[in-house]
């Protein structure tokens, strides 16, 4: 099967936040797997560790927007998207959020943790993102002491985060809570510590098998113990829905699930075989997805080279329902459908019309009095990364540029309009 332009469109809008005509034209000659490979391939990445100012001065909101700014900047210029579409999907399955964490600087390590461990083993993620100050505070584990085990962190850990309902039983939370004791942070809860005299030494039973279990073990038995199939499907339902479409068939998910349990559950793999999957390709995965208001402001951002400080996303996320480090709980954002209801139609207007001010007043963009309401058009798609445009958005931005009578206005609204249509909102 040929690699076309269409498919690359569709697989840089999935596994990043679009390509551009050069970017997908340039991938085309190759052979699908290696489209793939060059997807996946972040050895030209900037350097995941991002430098962040101290915060000695300035309010907690100013704290929130530089993380905000910081991350949605690099998103916008990274030369390896796929790495940040993935600390994306990280933030909404390993939740925190600022609103309980309360320090910035805590939030940001975990977009590190996301950003440096994100596509190579998900238990060397998960044991690393347990014990970080982010996770340690939000799930309660901080407060975790033996003779008065805090759950939380416990029951999520399998619920949320490998194995799903139904798949553990109250007894196996009780005990792991047990294990995660005195796995705490420091006075200023500003660094991960363990406390001895906190930690619960007695015998535990824990999936059947009793010994004197500690934390990290507990996700060591979750991730290679009877359970390991188990999260592999688990994982690769959430993989699936966030790149490709809701409610695949379970016959797909043990065939993706079979390979990421082979490949020791390497997150890179798991992406690899989602992607080369004929499935991804097919009509239903490529209209299978709406973007998520992240996704739709970085997408606007790299299409138009405008940066966070002029598109403000810790203004105009939260109003279309995805504030970034702010998931609403600990099972992250719902997805797709989500994503449609009049409120998030407003917030993505104010997102583009925030652009579009900035776009009239500093560039030439679409500037040509001249020009028919067809090439106009034309033009607007192809700013916008709209490359198969619907005949109704084509039809219907063409009948408000030959309808409107003021140049300006003509320019203004095509601007606003085009990130509107359907064909931009869908990932």
């Amino acid at each position: 099967m040929p690699t076309t332009f269409e498919d690359v469109d569709h697989l840089l809008r999935r596994a990043g936040f679009g390509g551009t005509t050069a970017e997908i034209t340039a991938l085309m000659p190759l052979d699908w797997p290696d489209v793939v490979n060059s997807v996946l391939d972040t050895s030209a990445a900037l350097s995941p560790d991002i430098g962040l100012p101290s915060h000695s001065s300035g309010s907690s909101w100013q704290r929130y927007i530089e993380i905000v700014q910081i991350w949605m900047d690099r998103c916008r210029v990274s030369p390896t998207p796929i790495q940040e579409k993935m600390v994306l999907f990280w933030h909404g399955h390993l939740c925190s959020s600022i609103e309980k964490v309360s320090d910035a600087r805590l939030m940001f390590d975990q977009n590190q943790l996301f950003r440096r461990e994100g596509l190579g083993g998900f238990e060397n993620l998960l044991q690393k993102a347990a014990v970080q100050p982010a996770m340690l505070l939000y799930l309660d584990n901080a407060s975790n002491e033996s003779g008065d085990p805090n759950e939380n962190f416990a029951r999520e850990l399998m619920e949320l985060f490998t194995l799903g309902v139904g798949h553990y039983s109250e007894d196996d939370v009780r005990e792991s809570a047990r294990a995660w004791t005195g796995h705490g942070v420091d006075e200023d809860e500003s660094r991960y510590e363990f406390h001895a005299g906190d930690h619960d030494y007695g015998l535990k039973t824990f999936m059947g098998d009793e010994r004197d279990w500690d934390g990290p073990q507990i996700i060591d038995r979750l991730l290679n113990g009877s359970t390991k199939m188990q999260v592999a499907r688990f994982m690769s339902t959430k993989i699936w829905e966030f790149f490709a479409y809701s409610n695949p068939d379970p016959s797909l998910i043990e065939q993706l699930a079979t390979g990421f349990a082979a490949s020791d559950l390497n997150m890179t793999a798991l992406l690899r075989s989602v992607f080369l999957h004929p499935e991804f390709r097919s009509q239903r995965c490529r209209q299978g997805l709406v973007r998520s208001p992240i996704d739709f402001i970085v997408a606007l951002m790299r299409r138009t080279g405008v940066d966070a400080a002029i598109a403000h996303p810790e203004w105009n996320t939260e109003p279309m329902g995805q504030a970034p480090f702010q998931p609403p709980n600990v099972a992250g954002w719902k997805q797709n459908e989500a994503w449609i209801s009049p409120s998030n139609v407003w917030g993505k207007r104010s997102a583009a019309s925030t652009v579009r001010w900035h776009l009239l007043e500093n560039t030439a963009l679409l500037d040509n009095d001249e020009a028919t309401a067809a090439v106009a058009v034309e033009a607007a798609f192809q700013l916008f990364g709209i490359y198969n445009p619907s005949g109704a958005s084509r039809s219907n931005l063409e009948h408000f540029y030959n309808t409107e009578p003021h140049s300006w206005a003509r320019r203004a609204g095509l601007l606003l309009l085009t990130p509107l249509t359907p064909d931009f909102q869908m990932a």
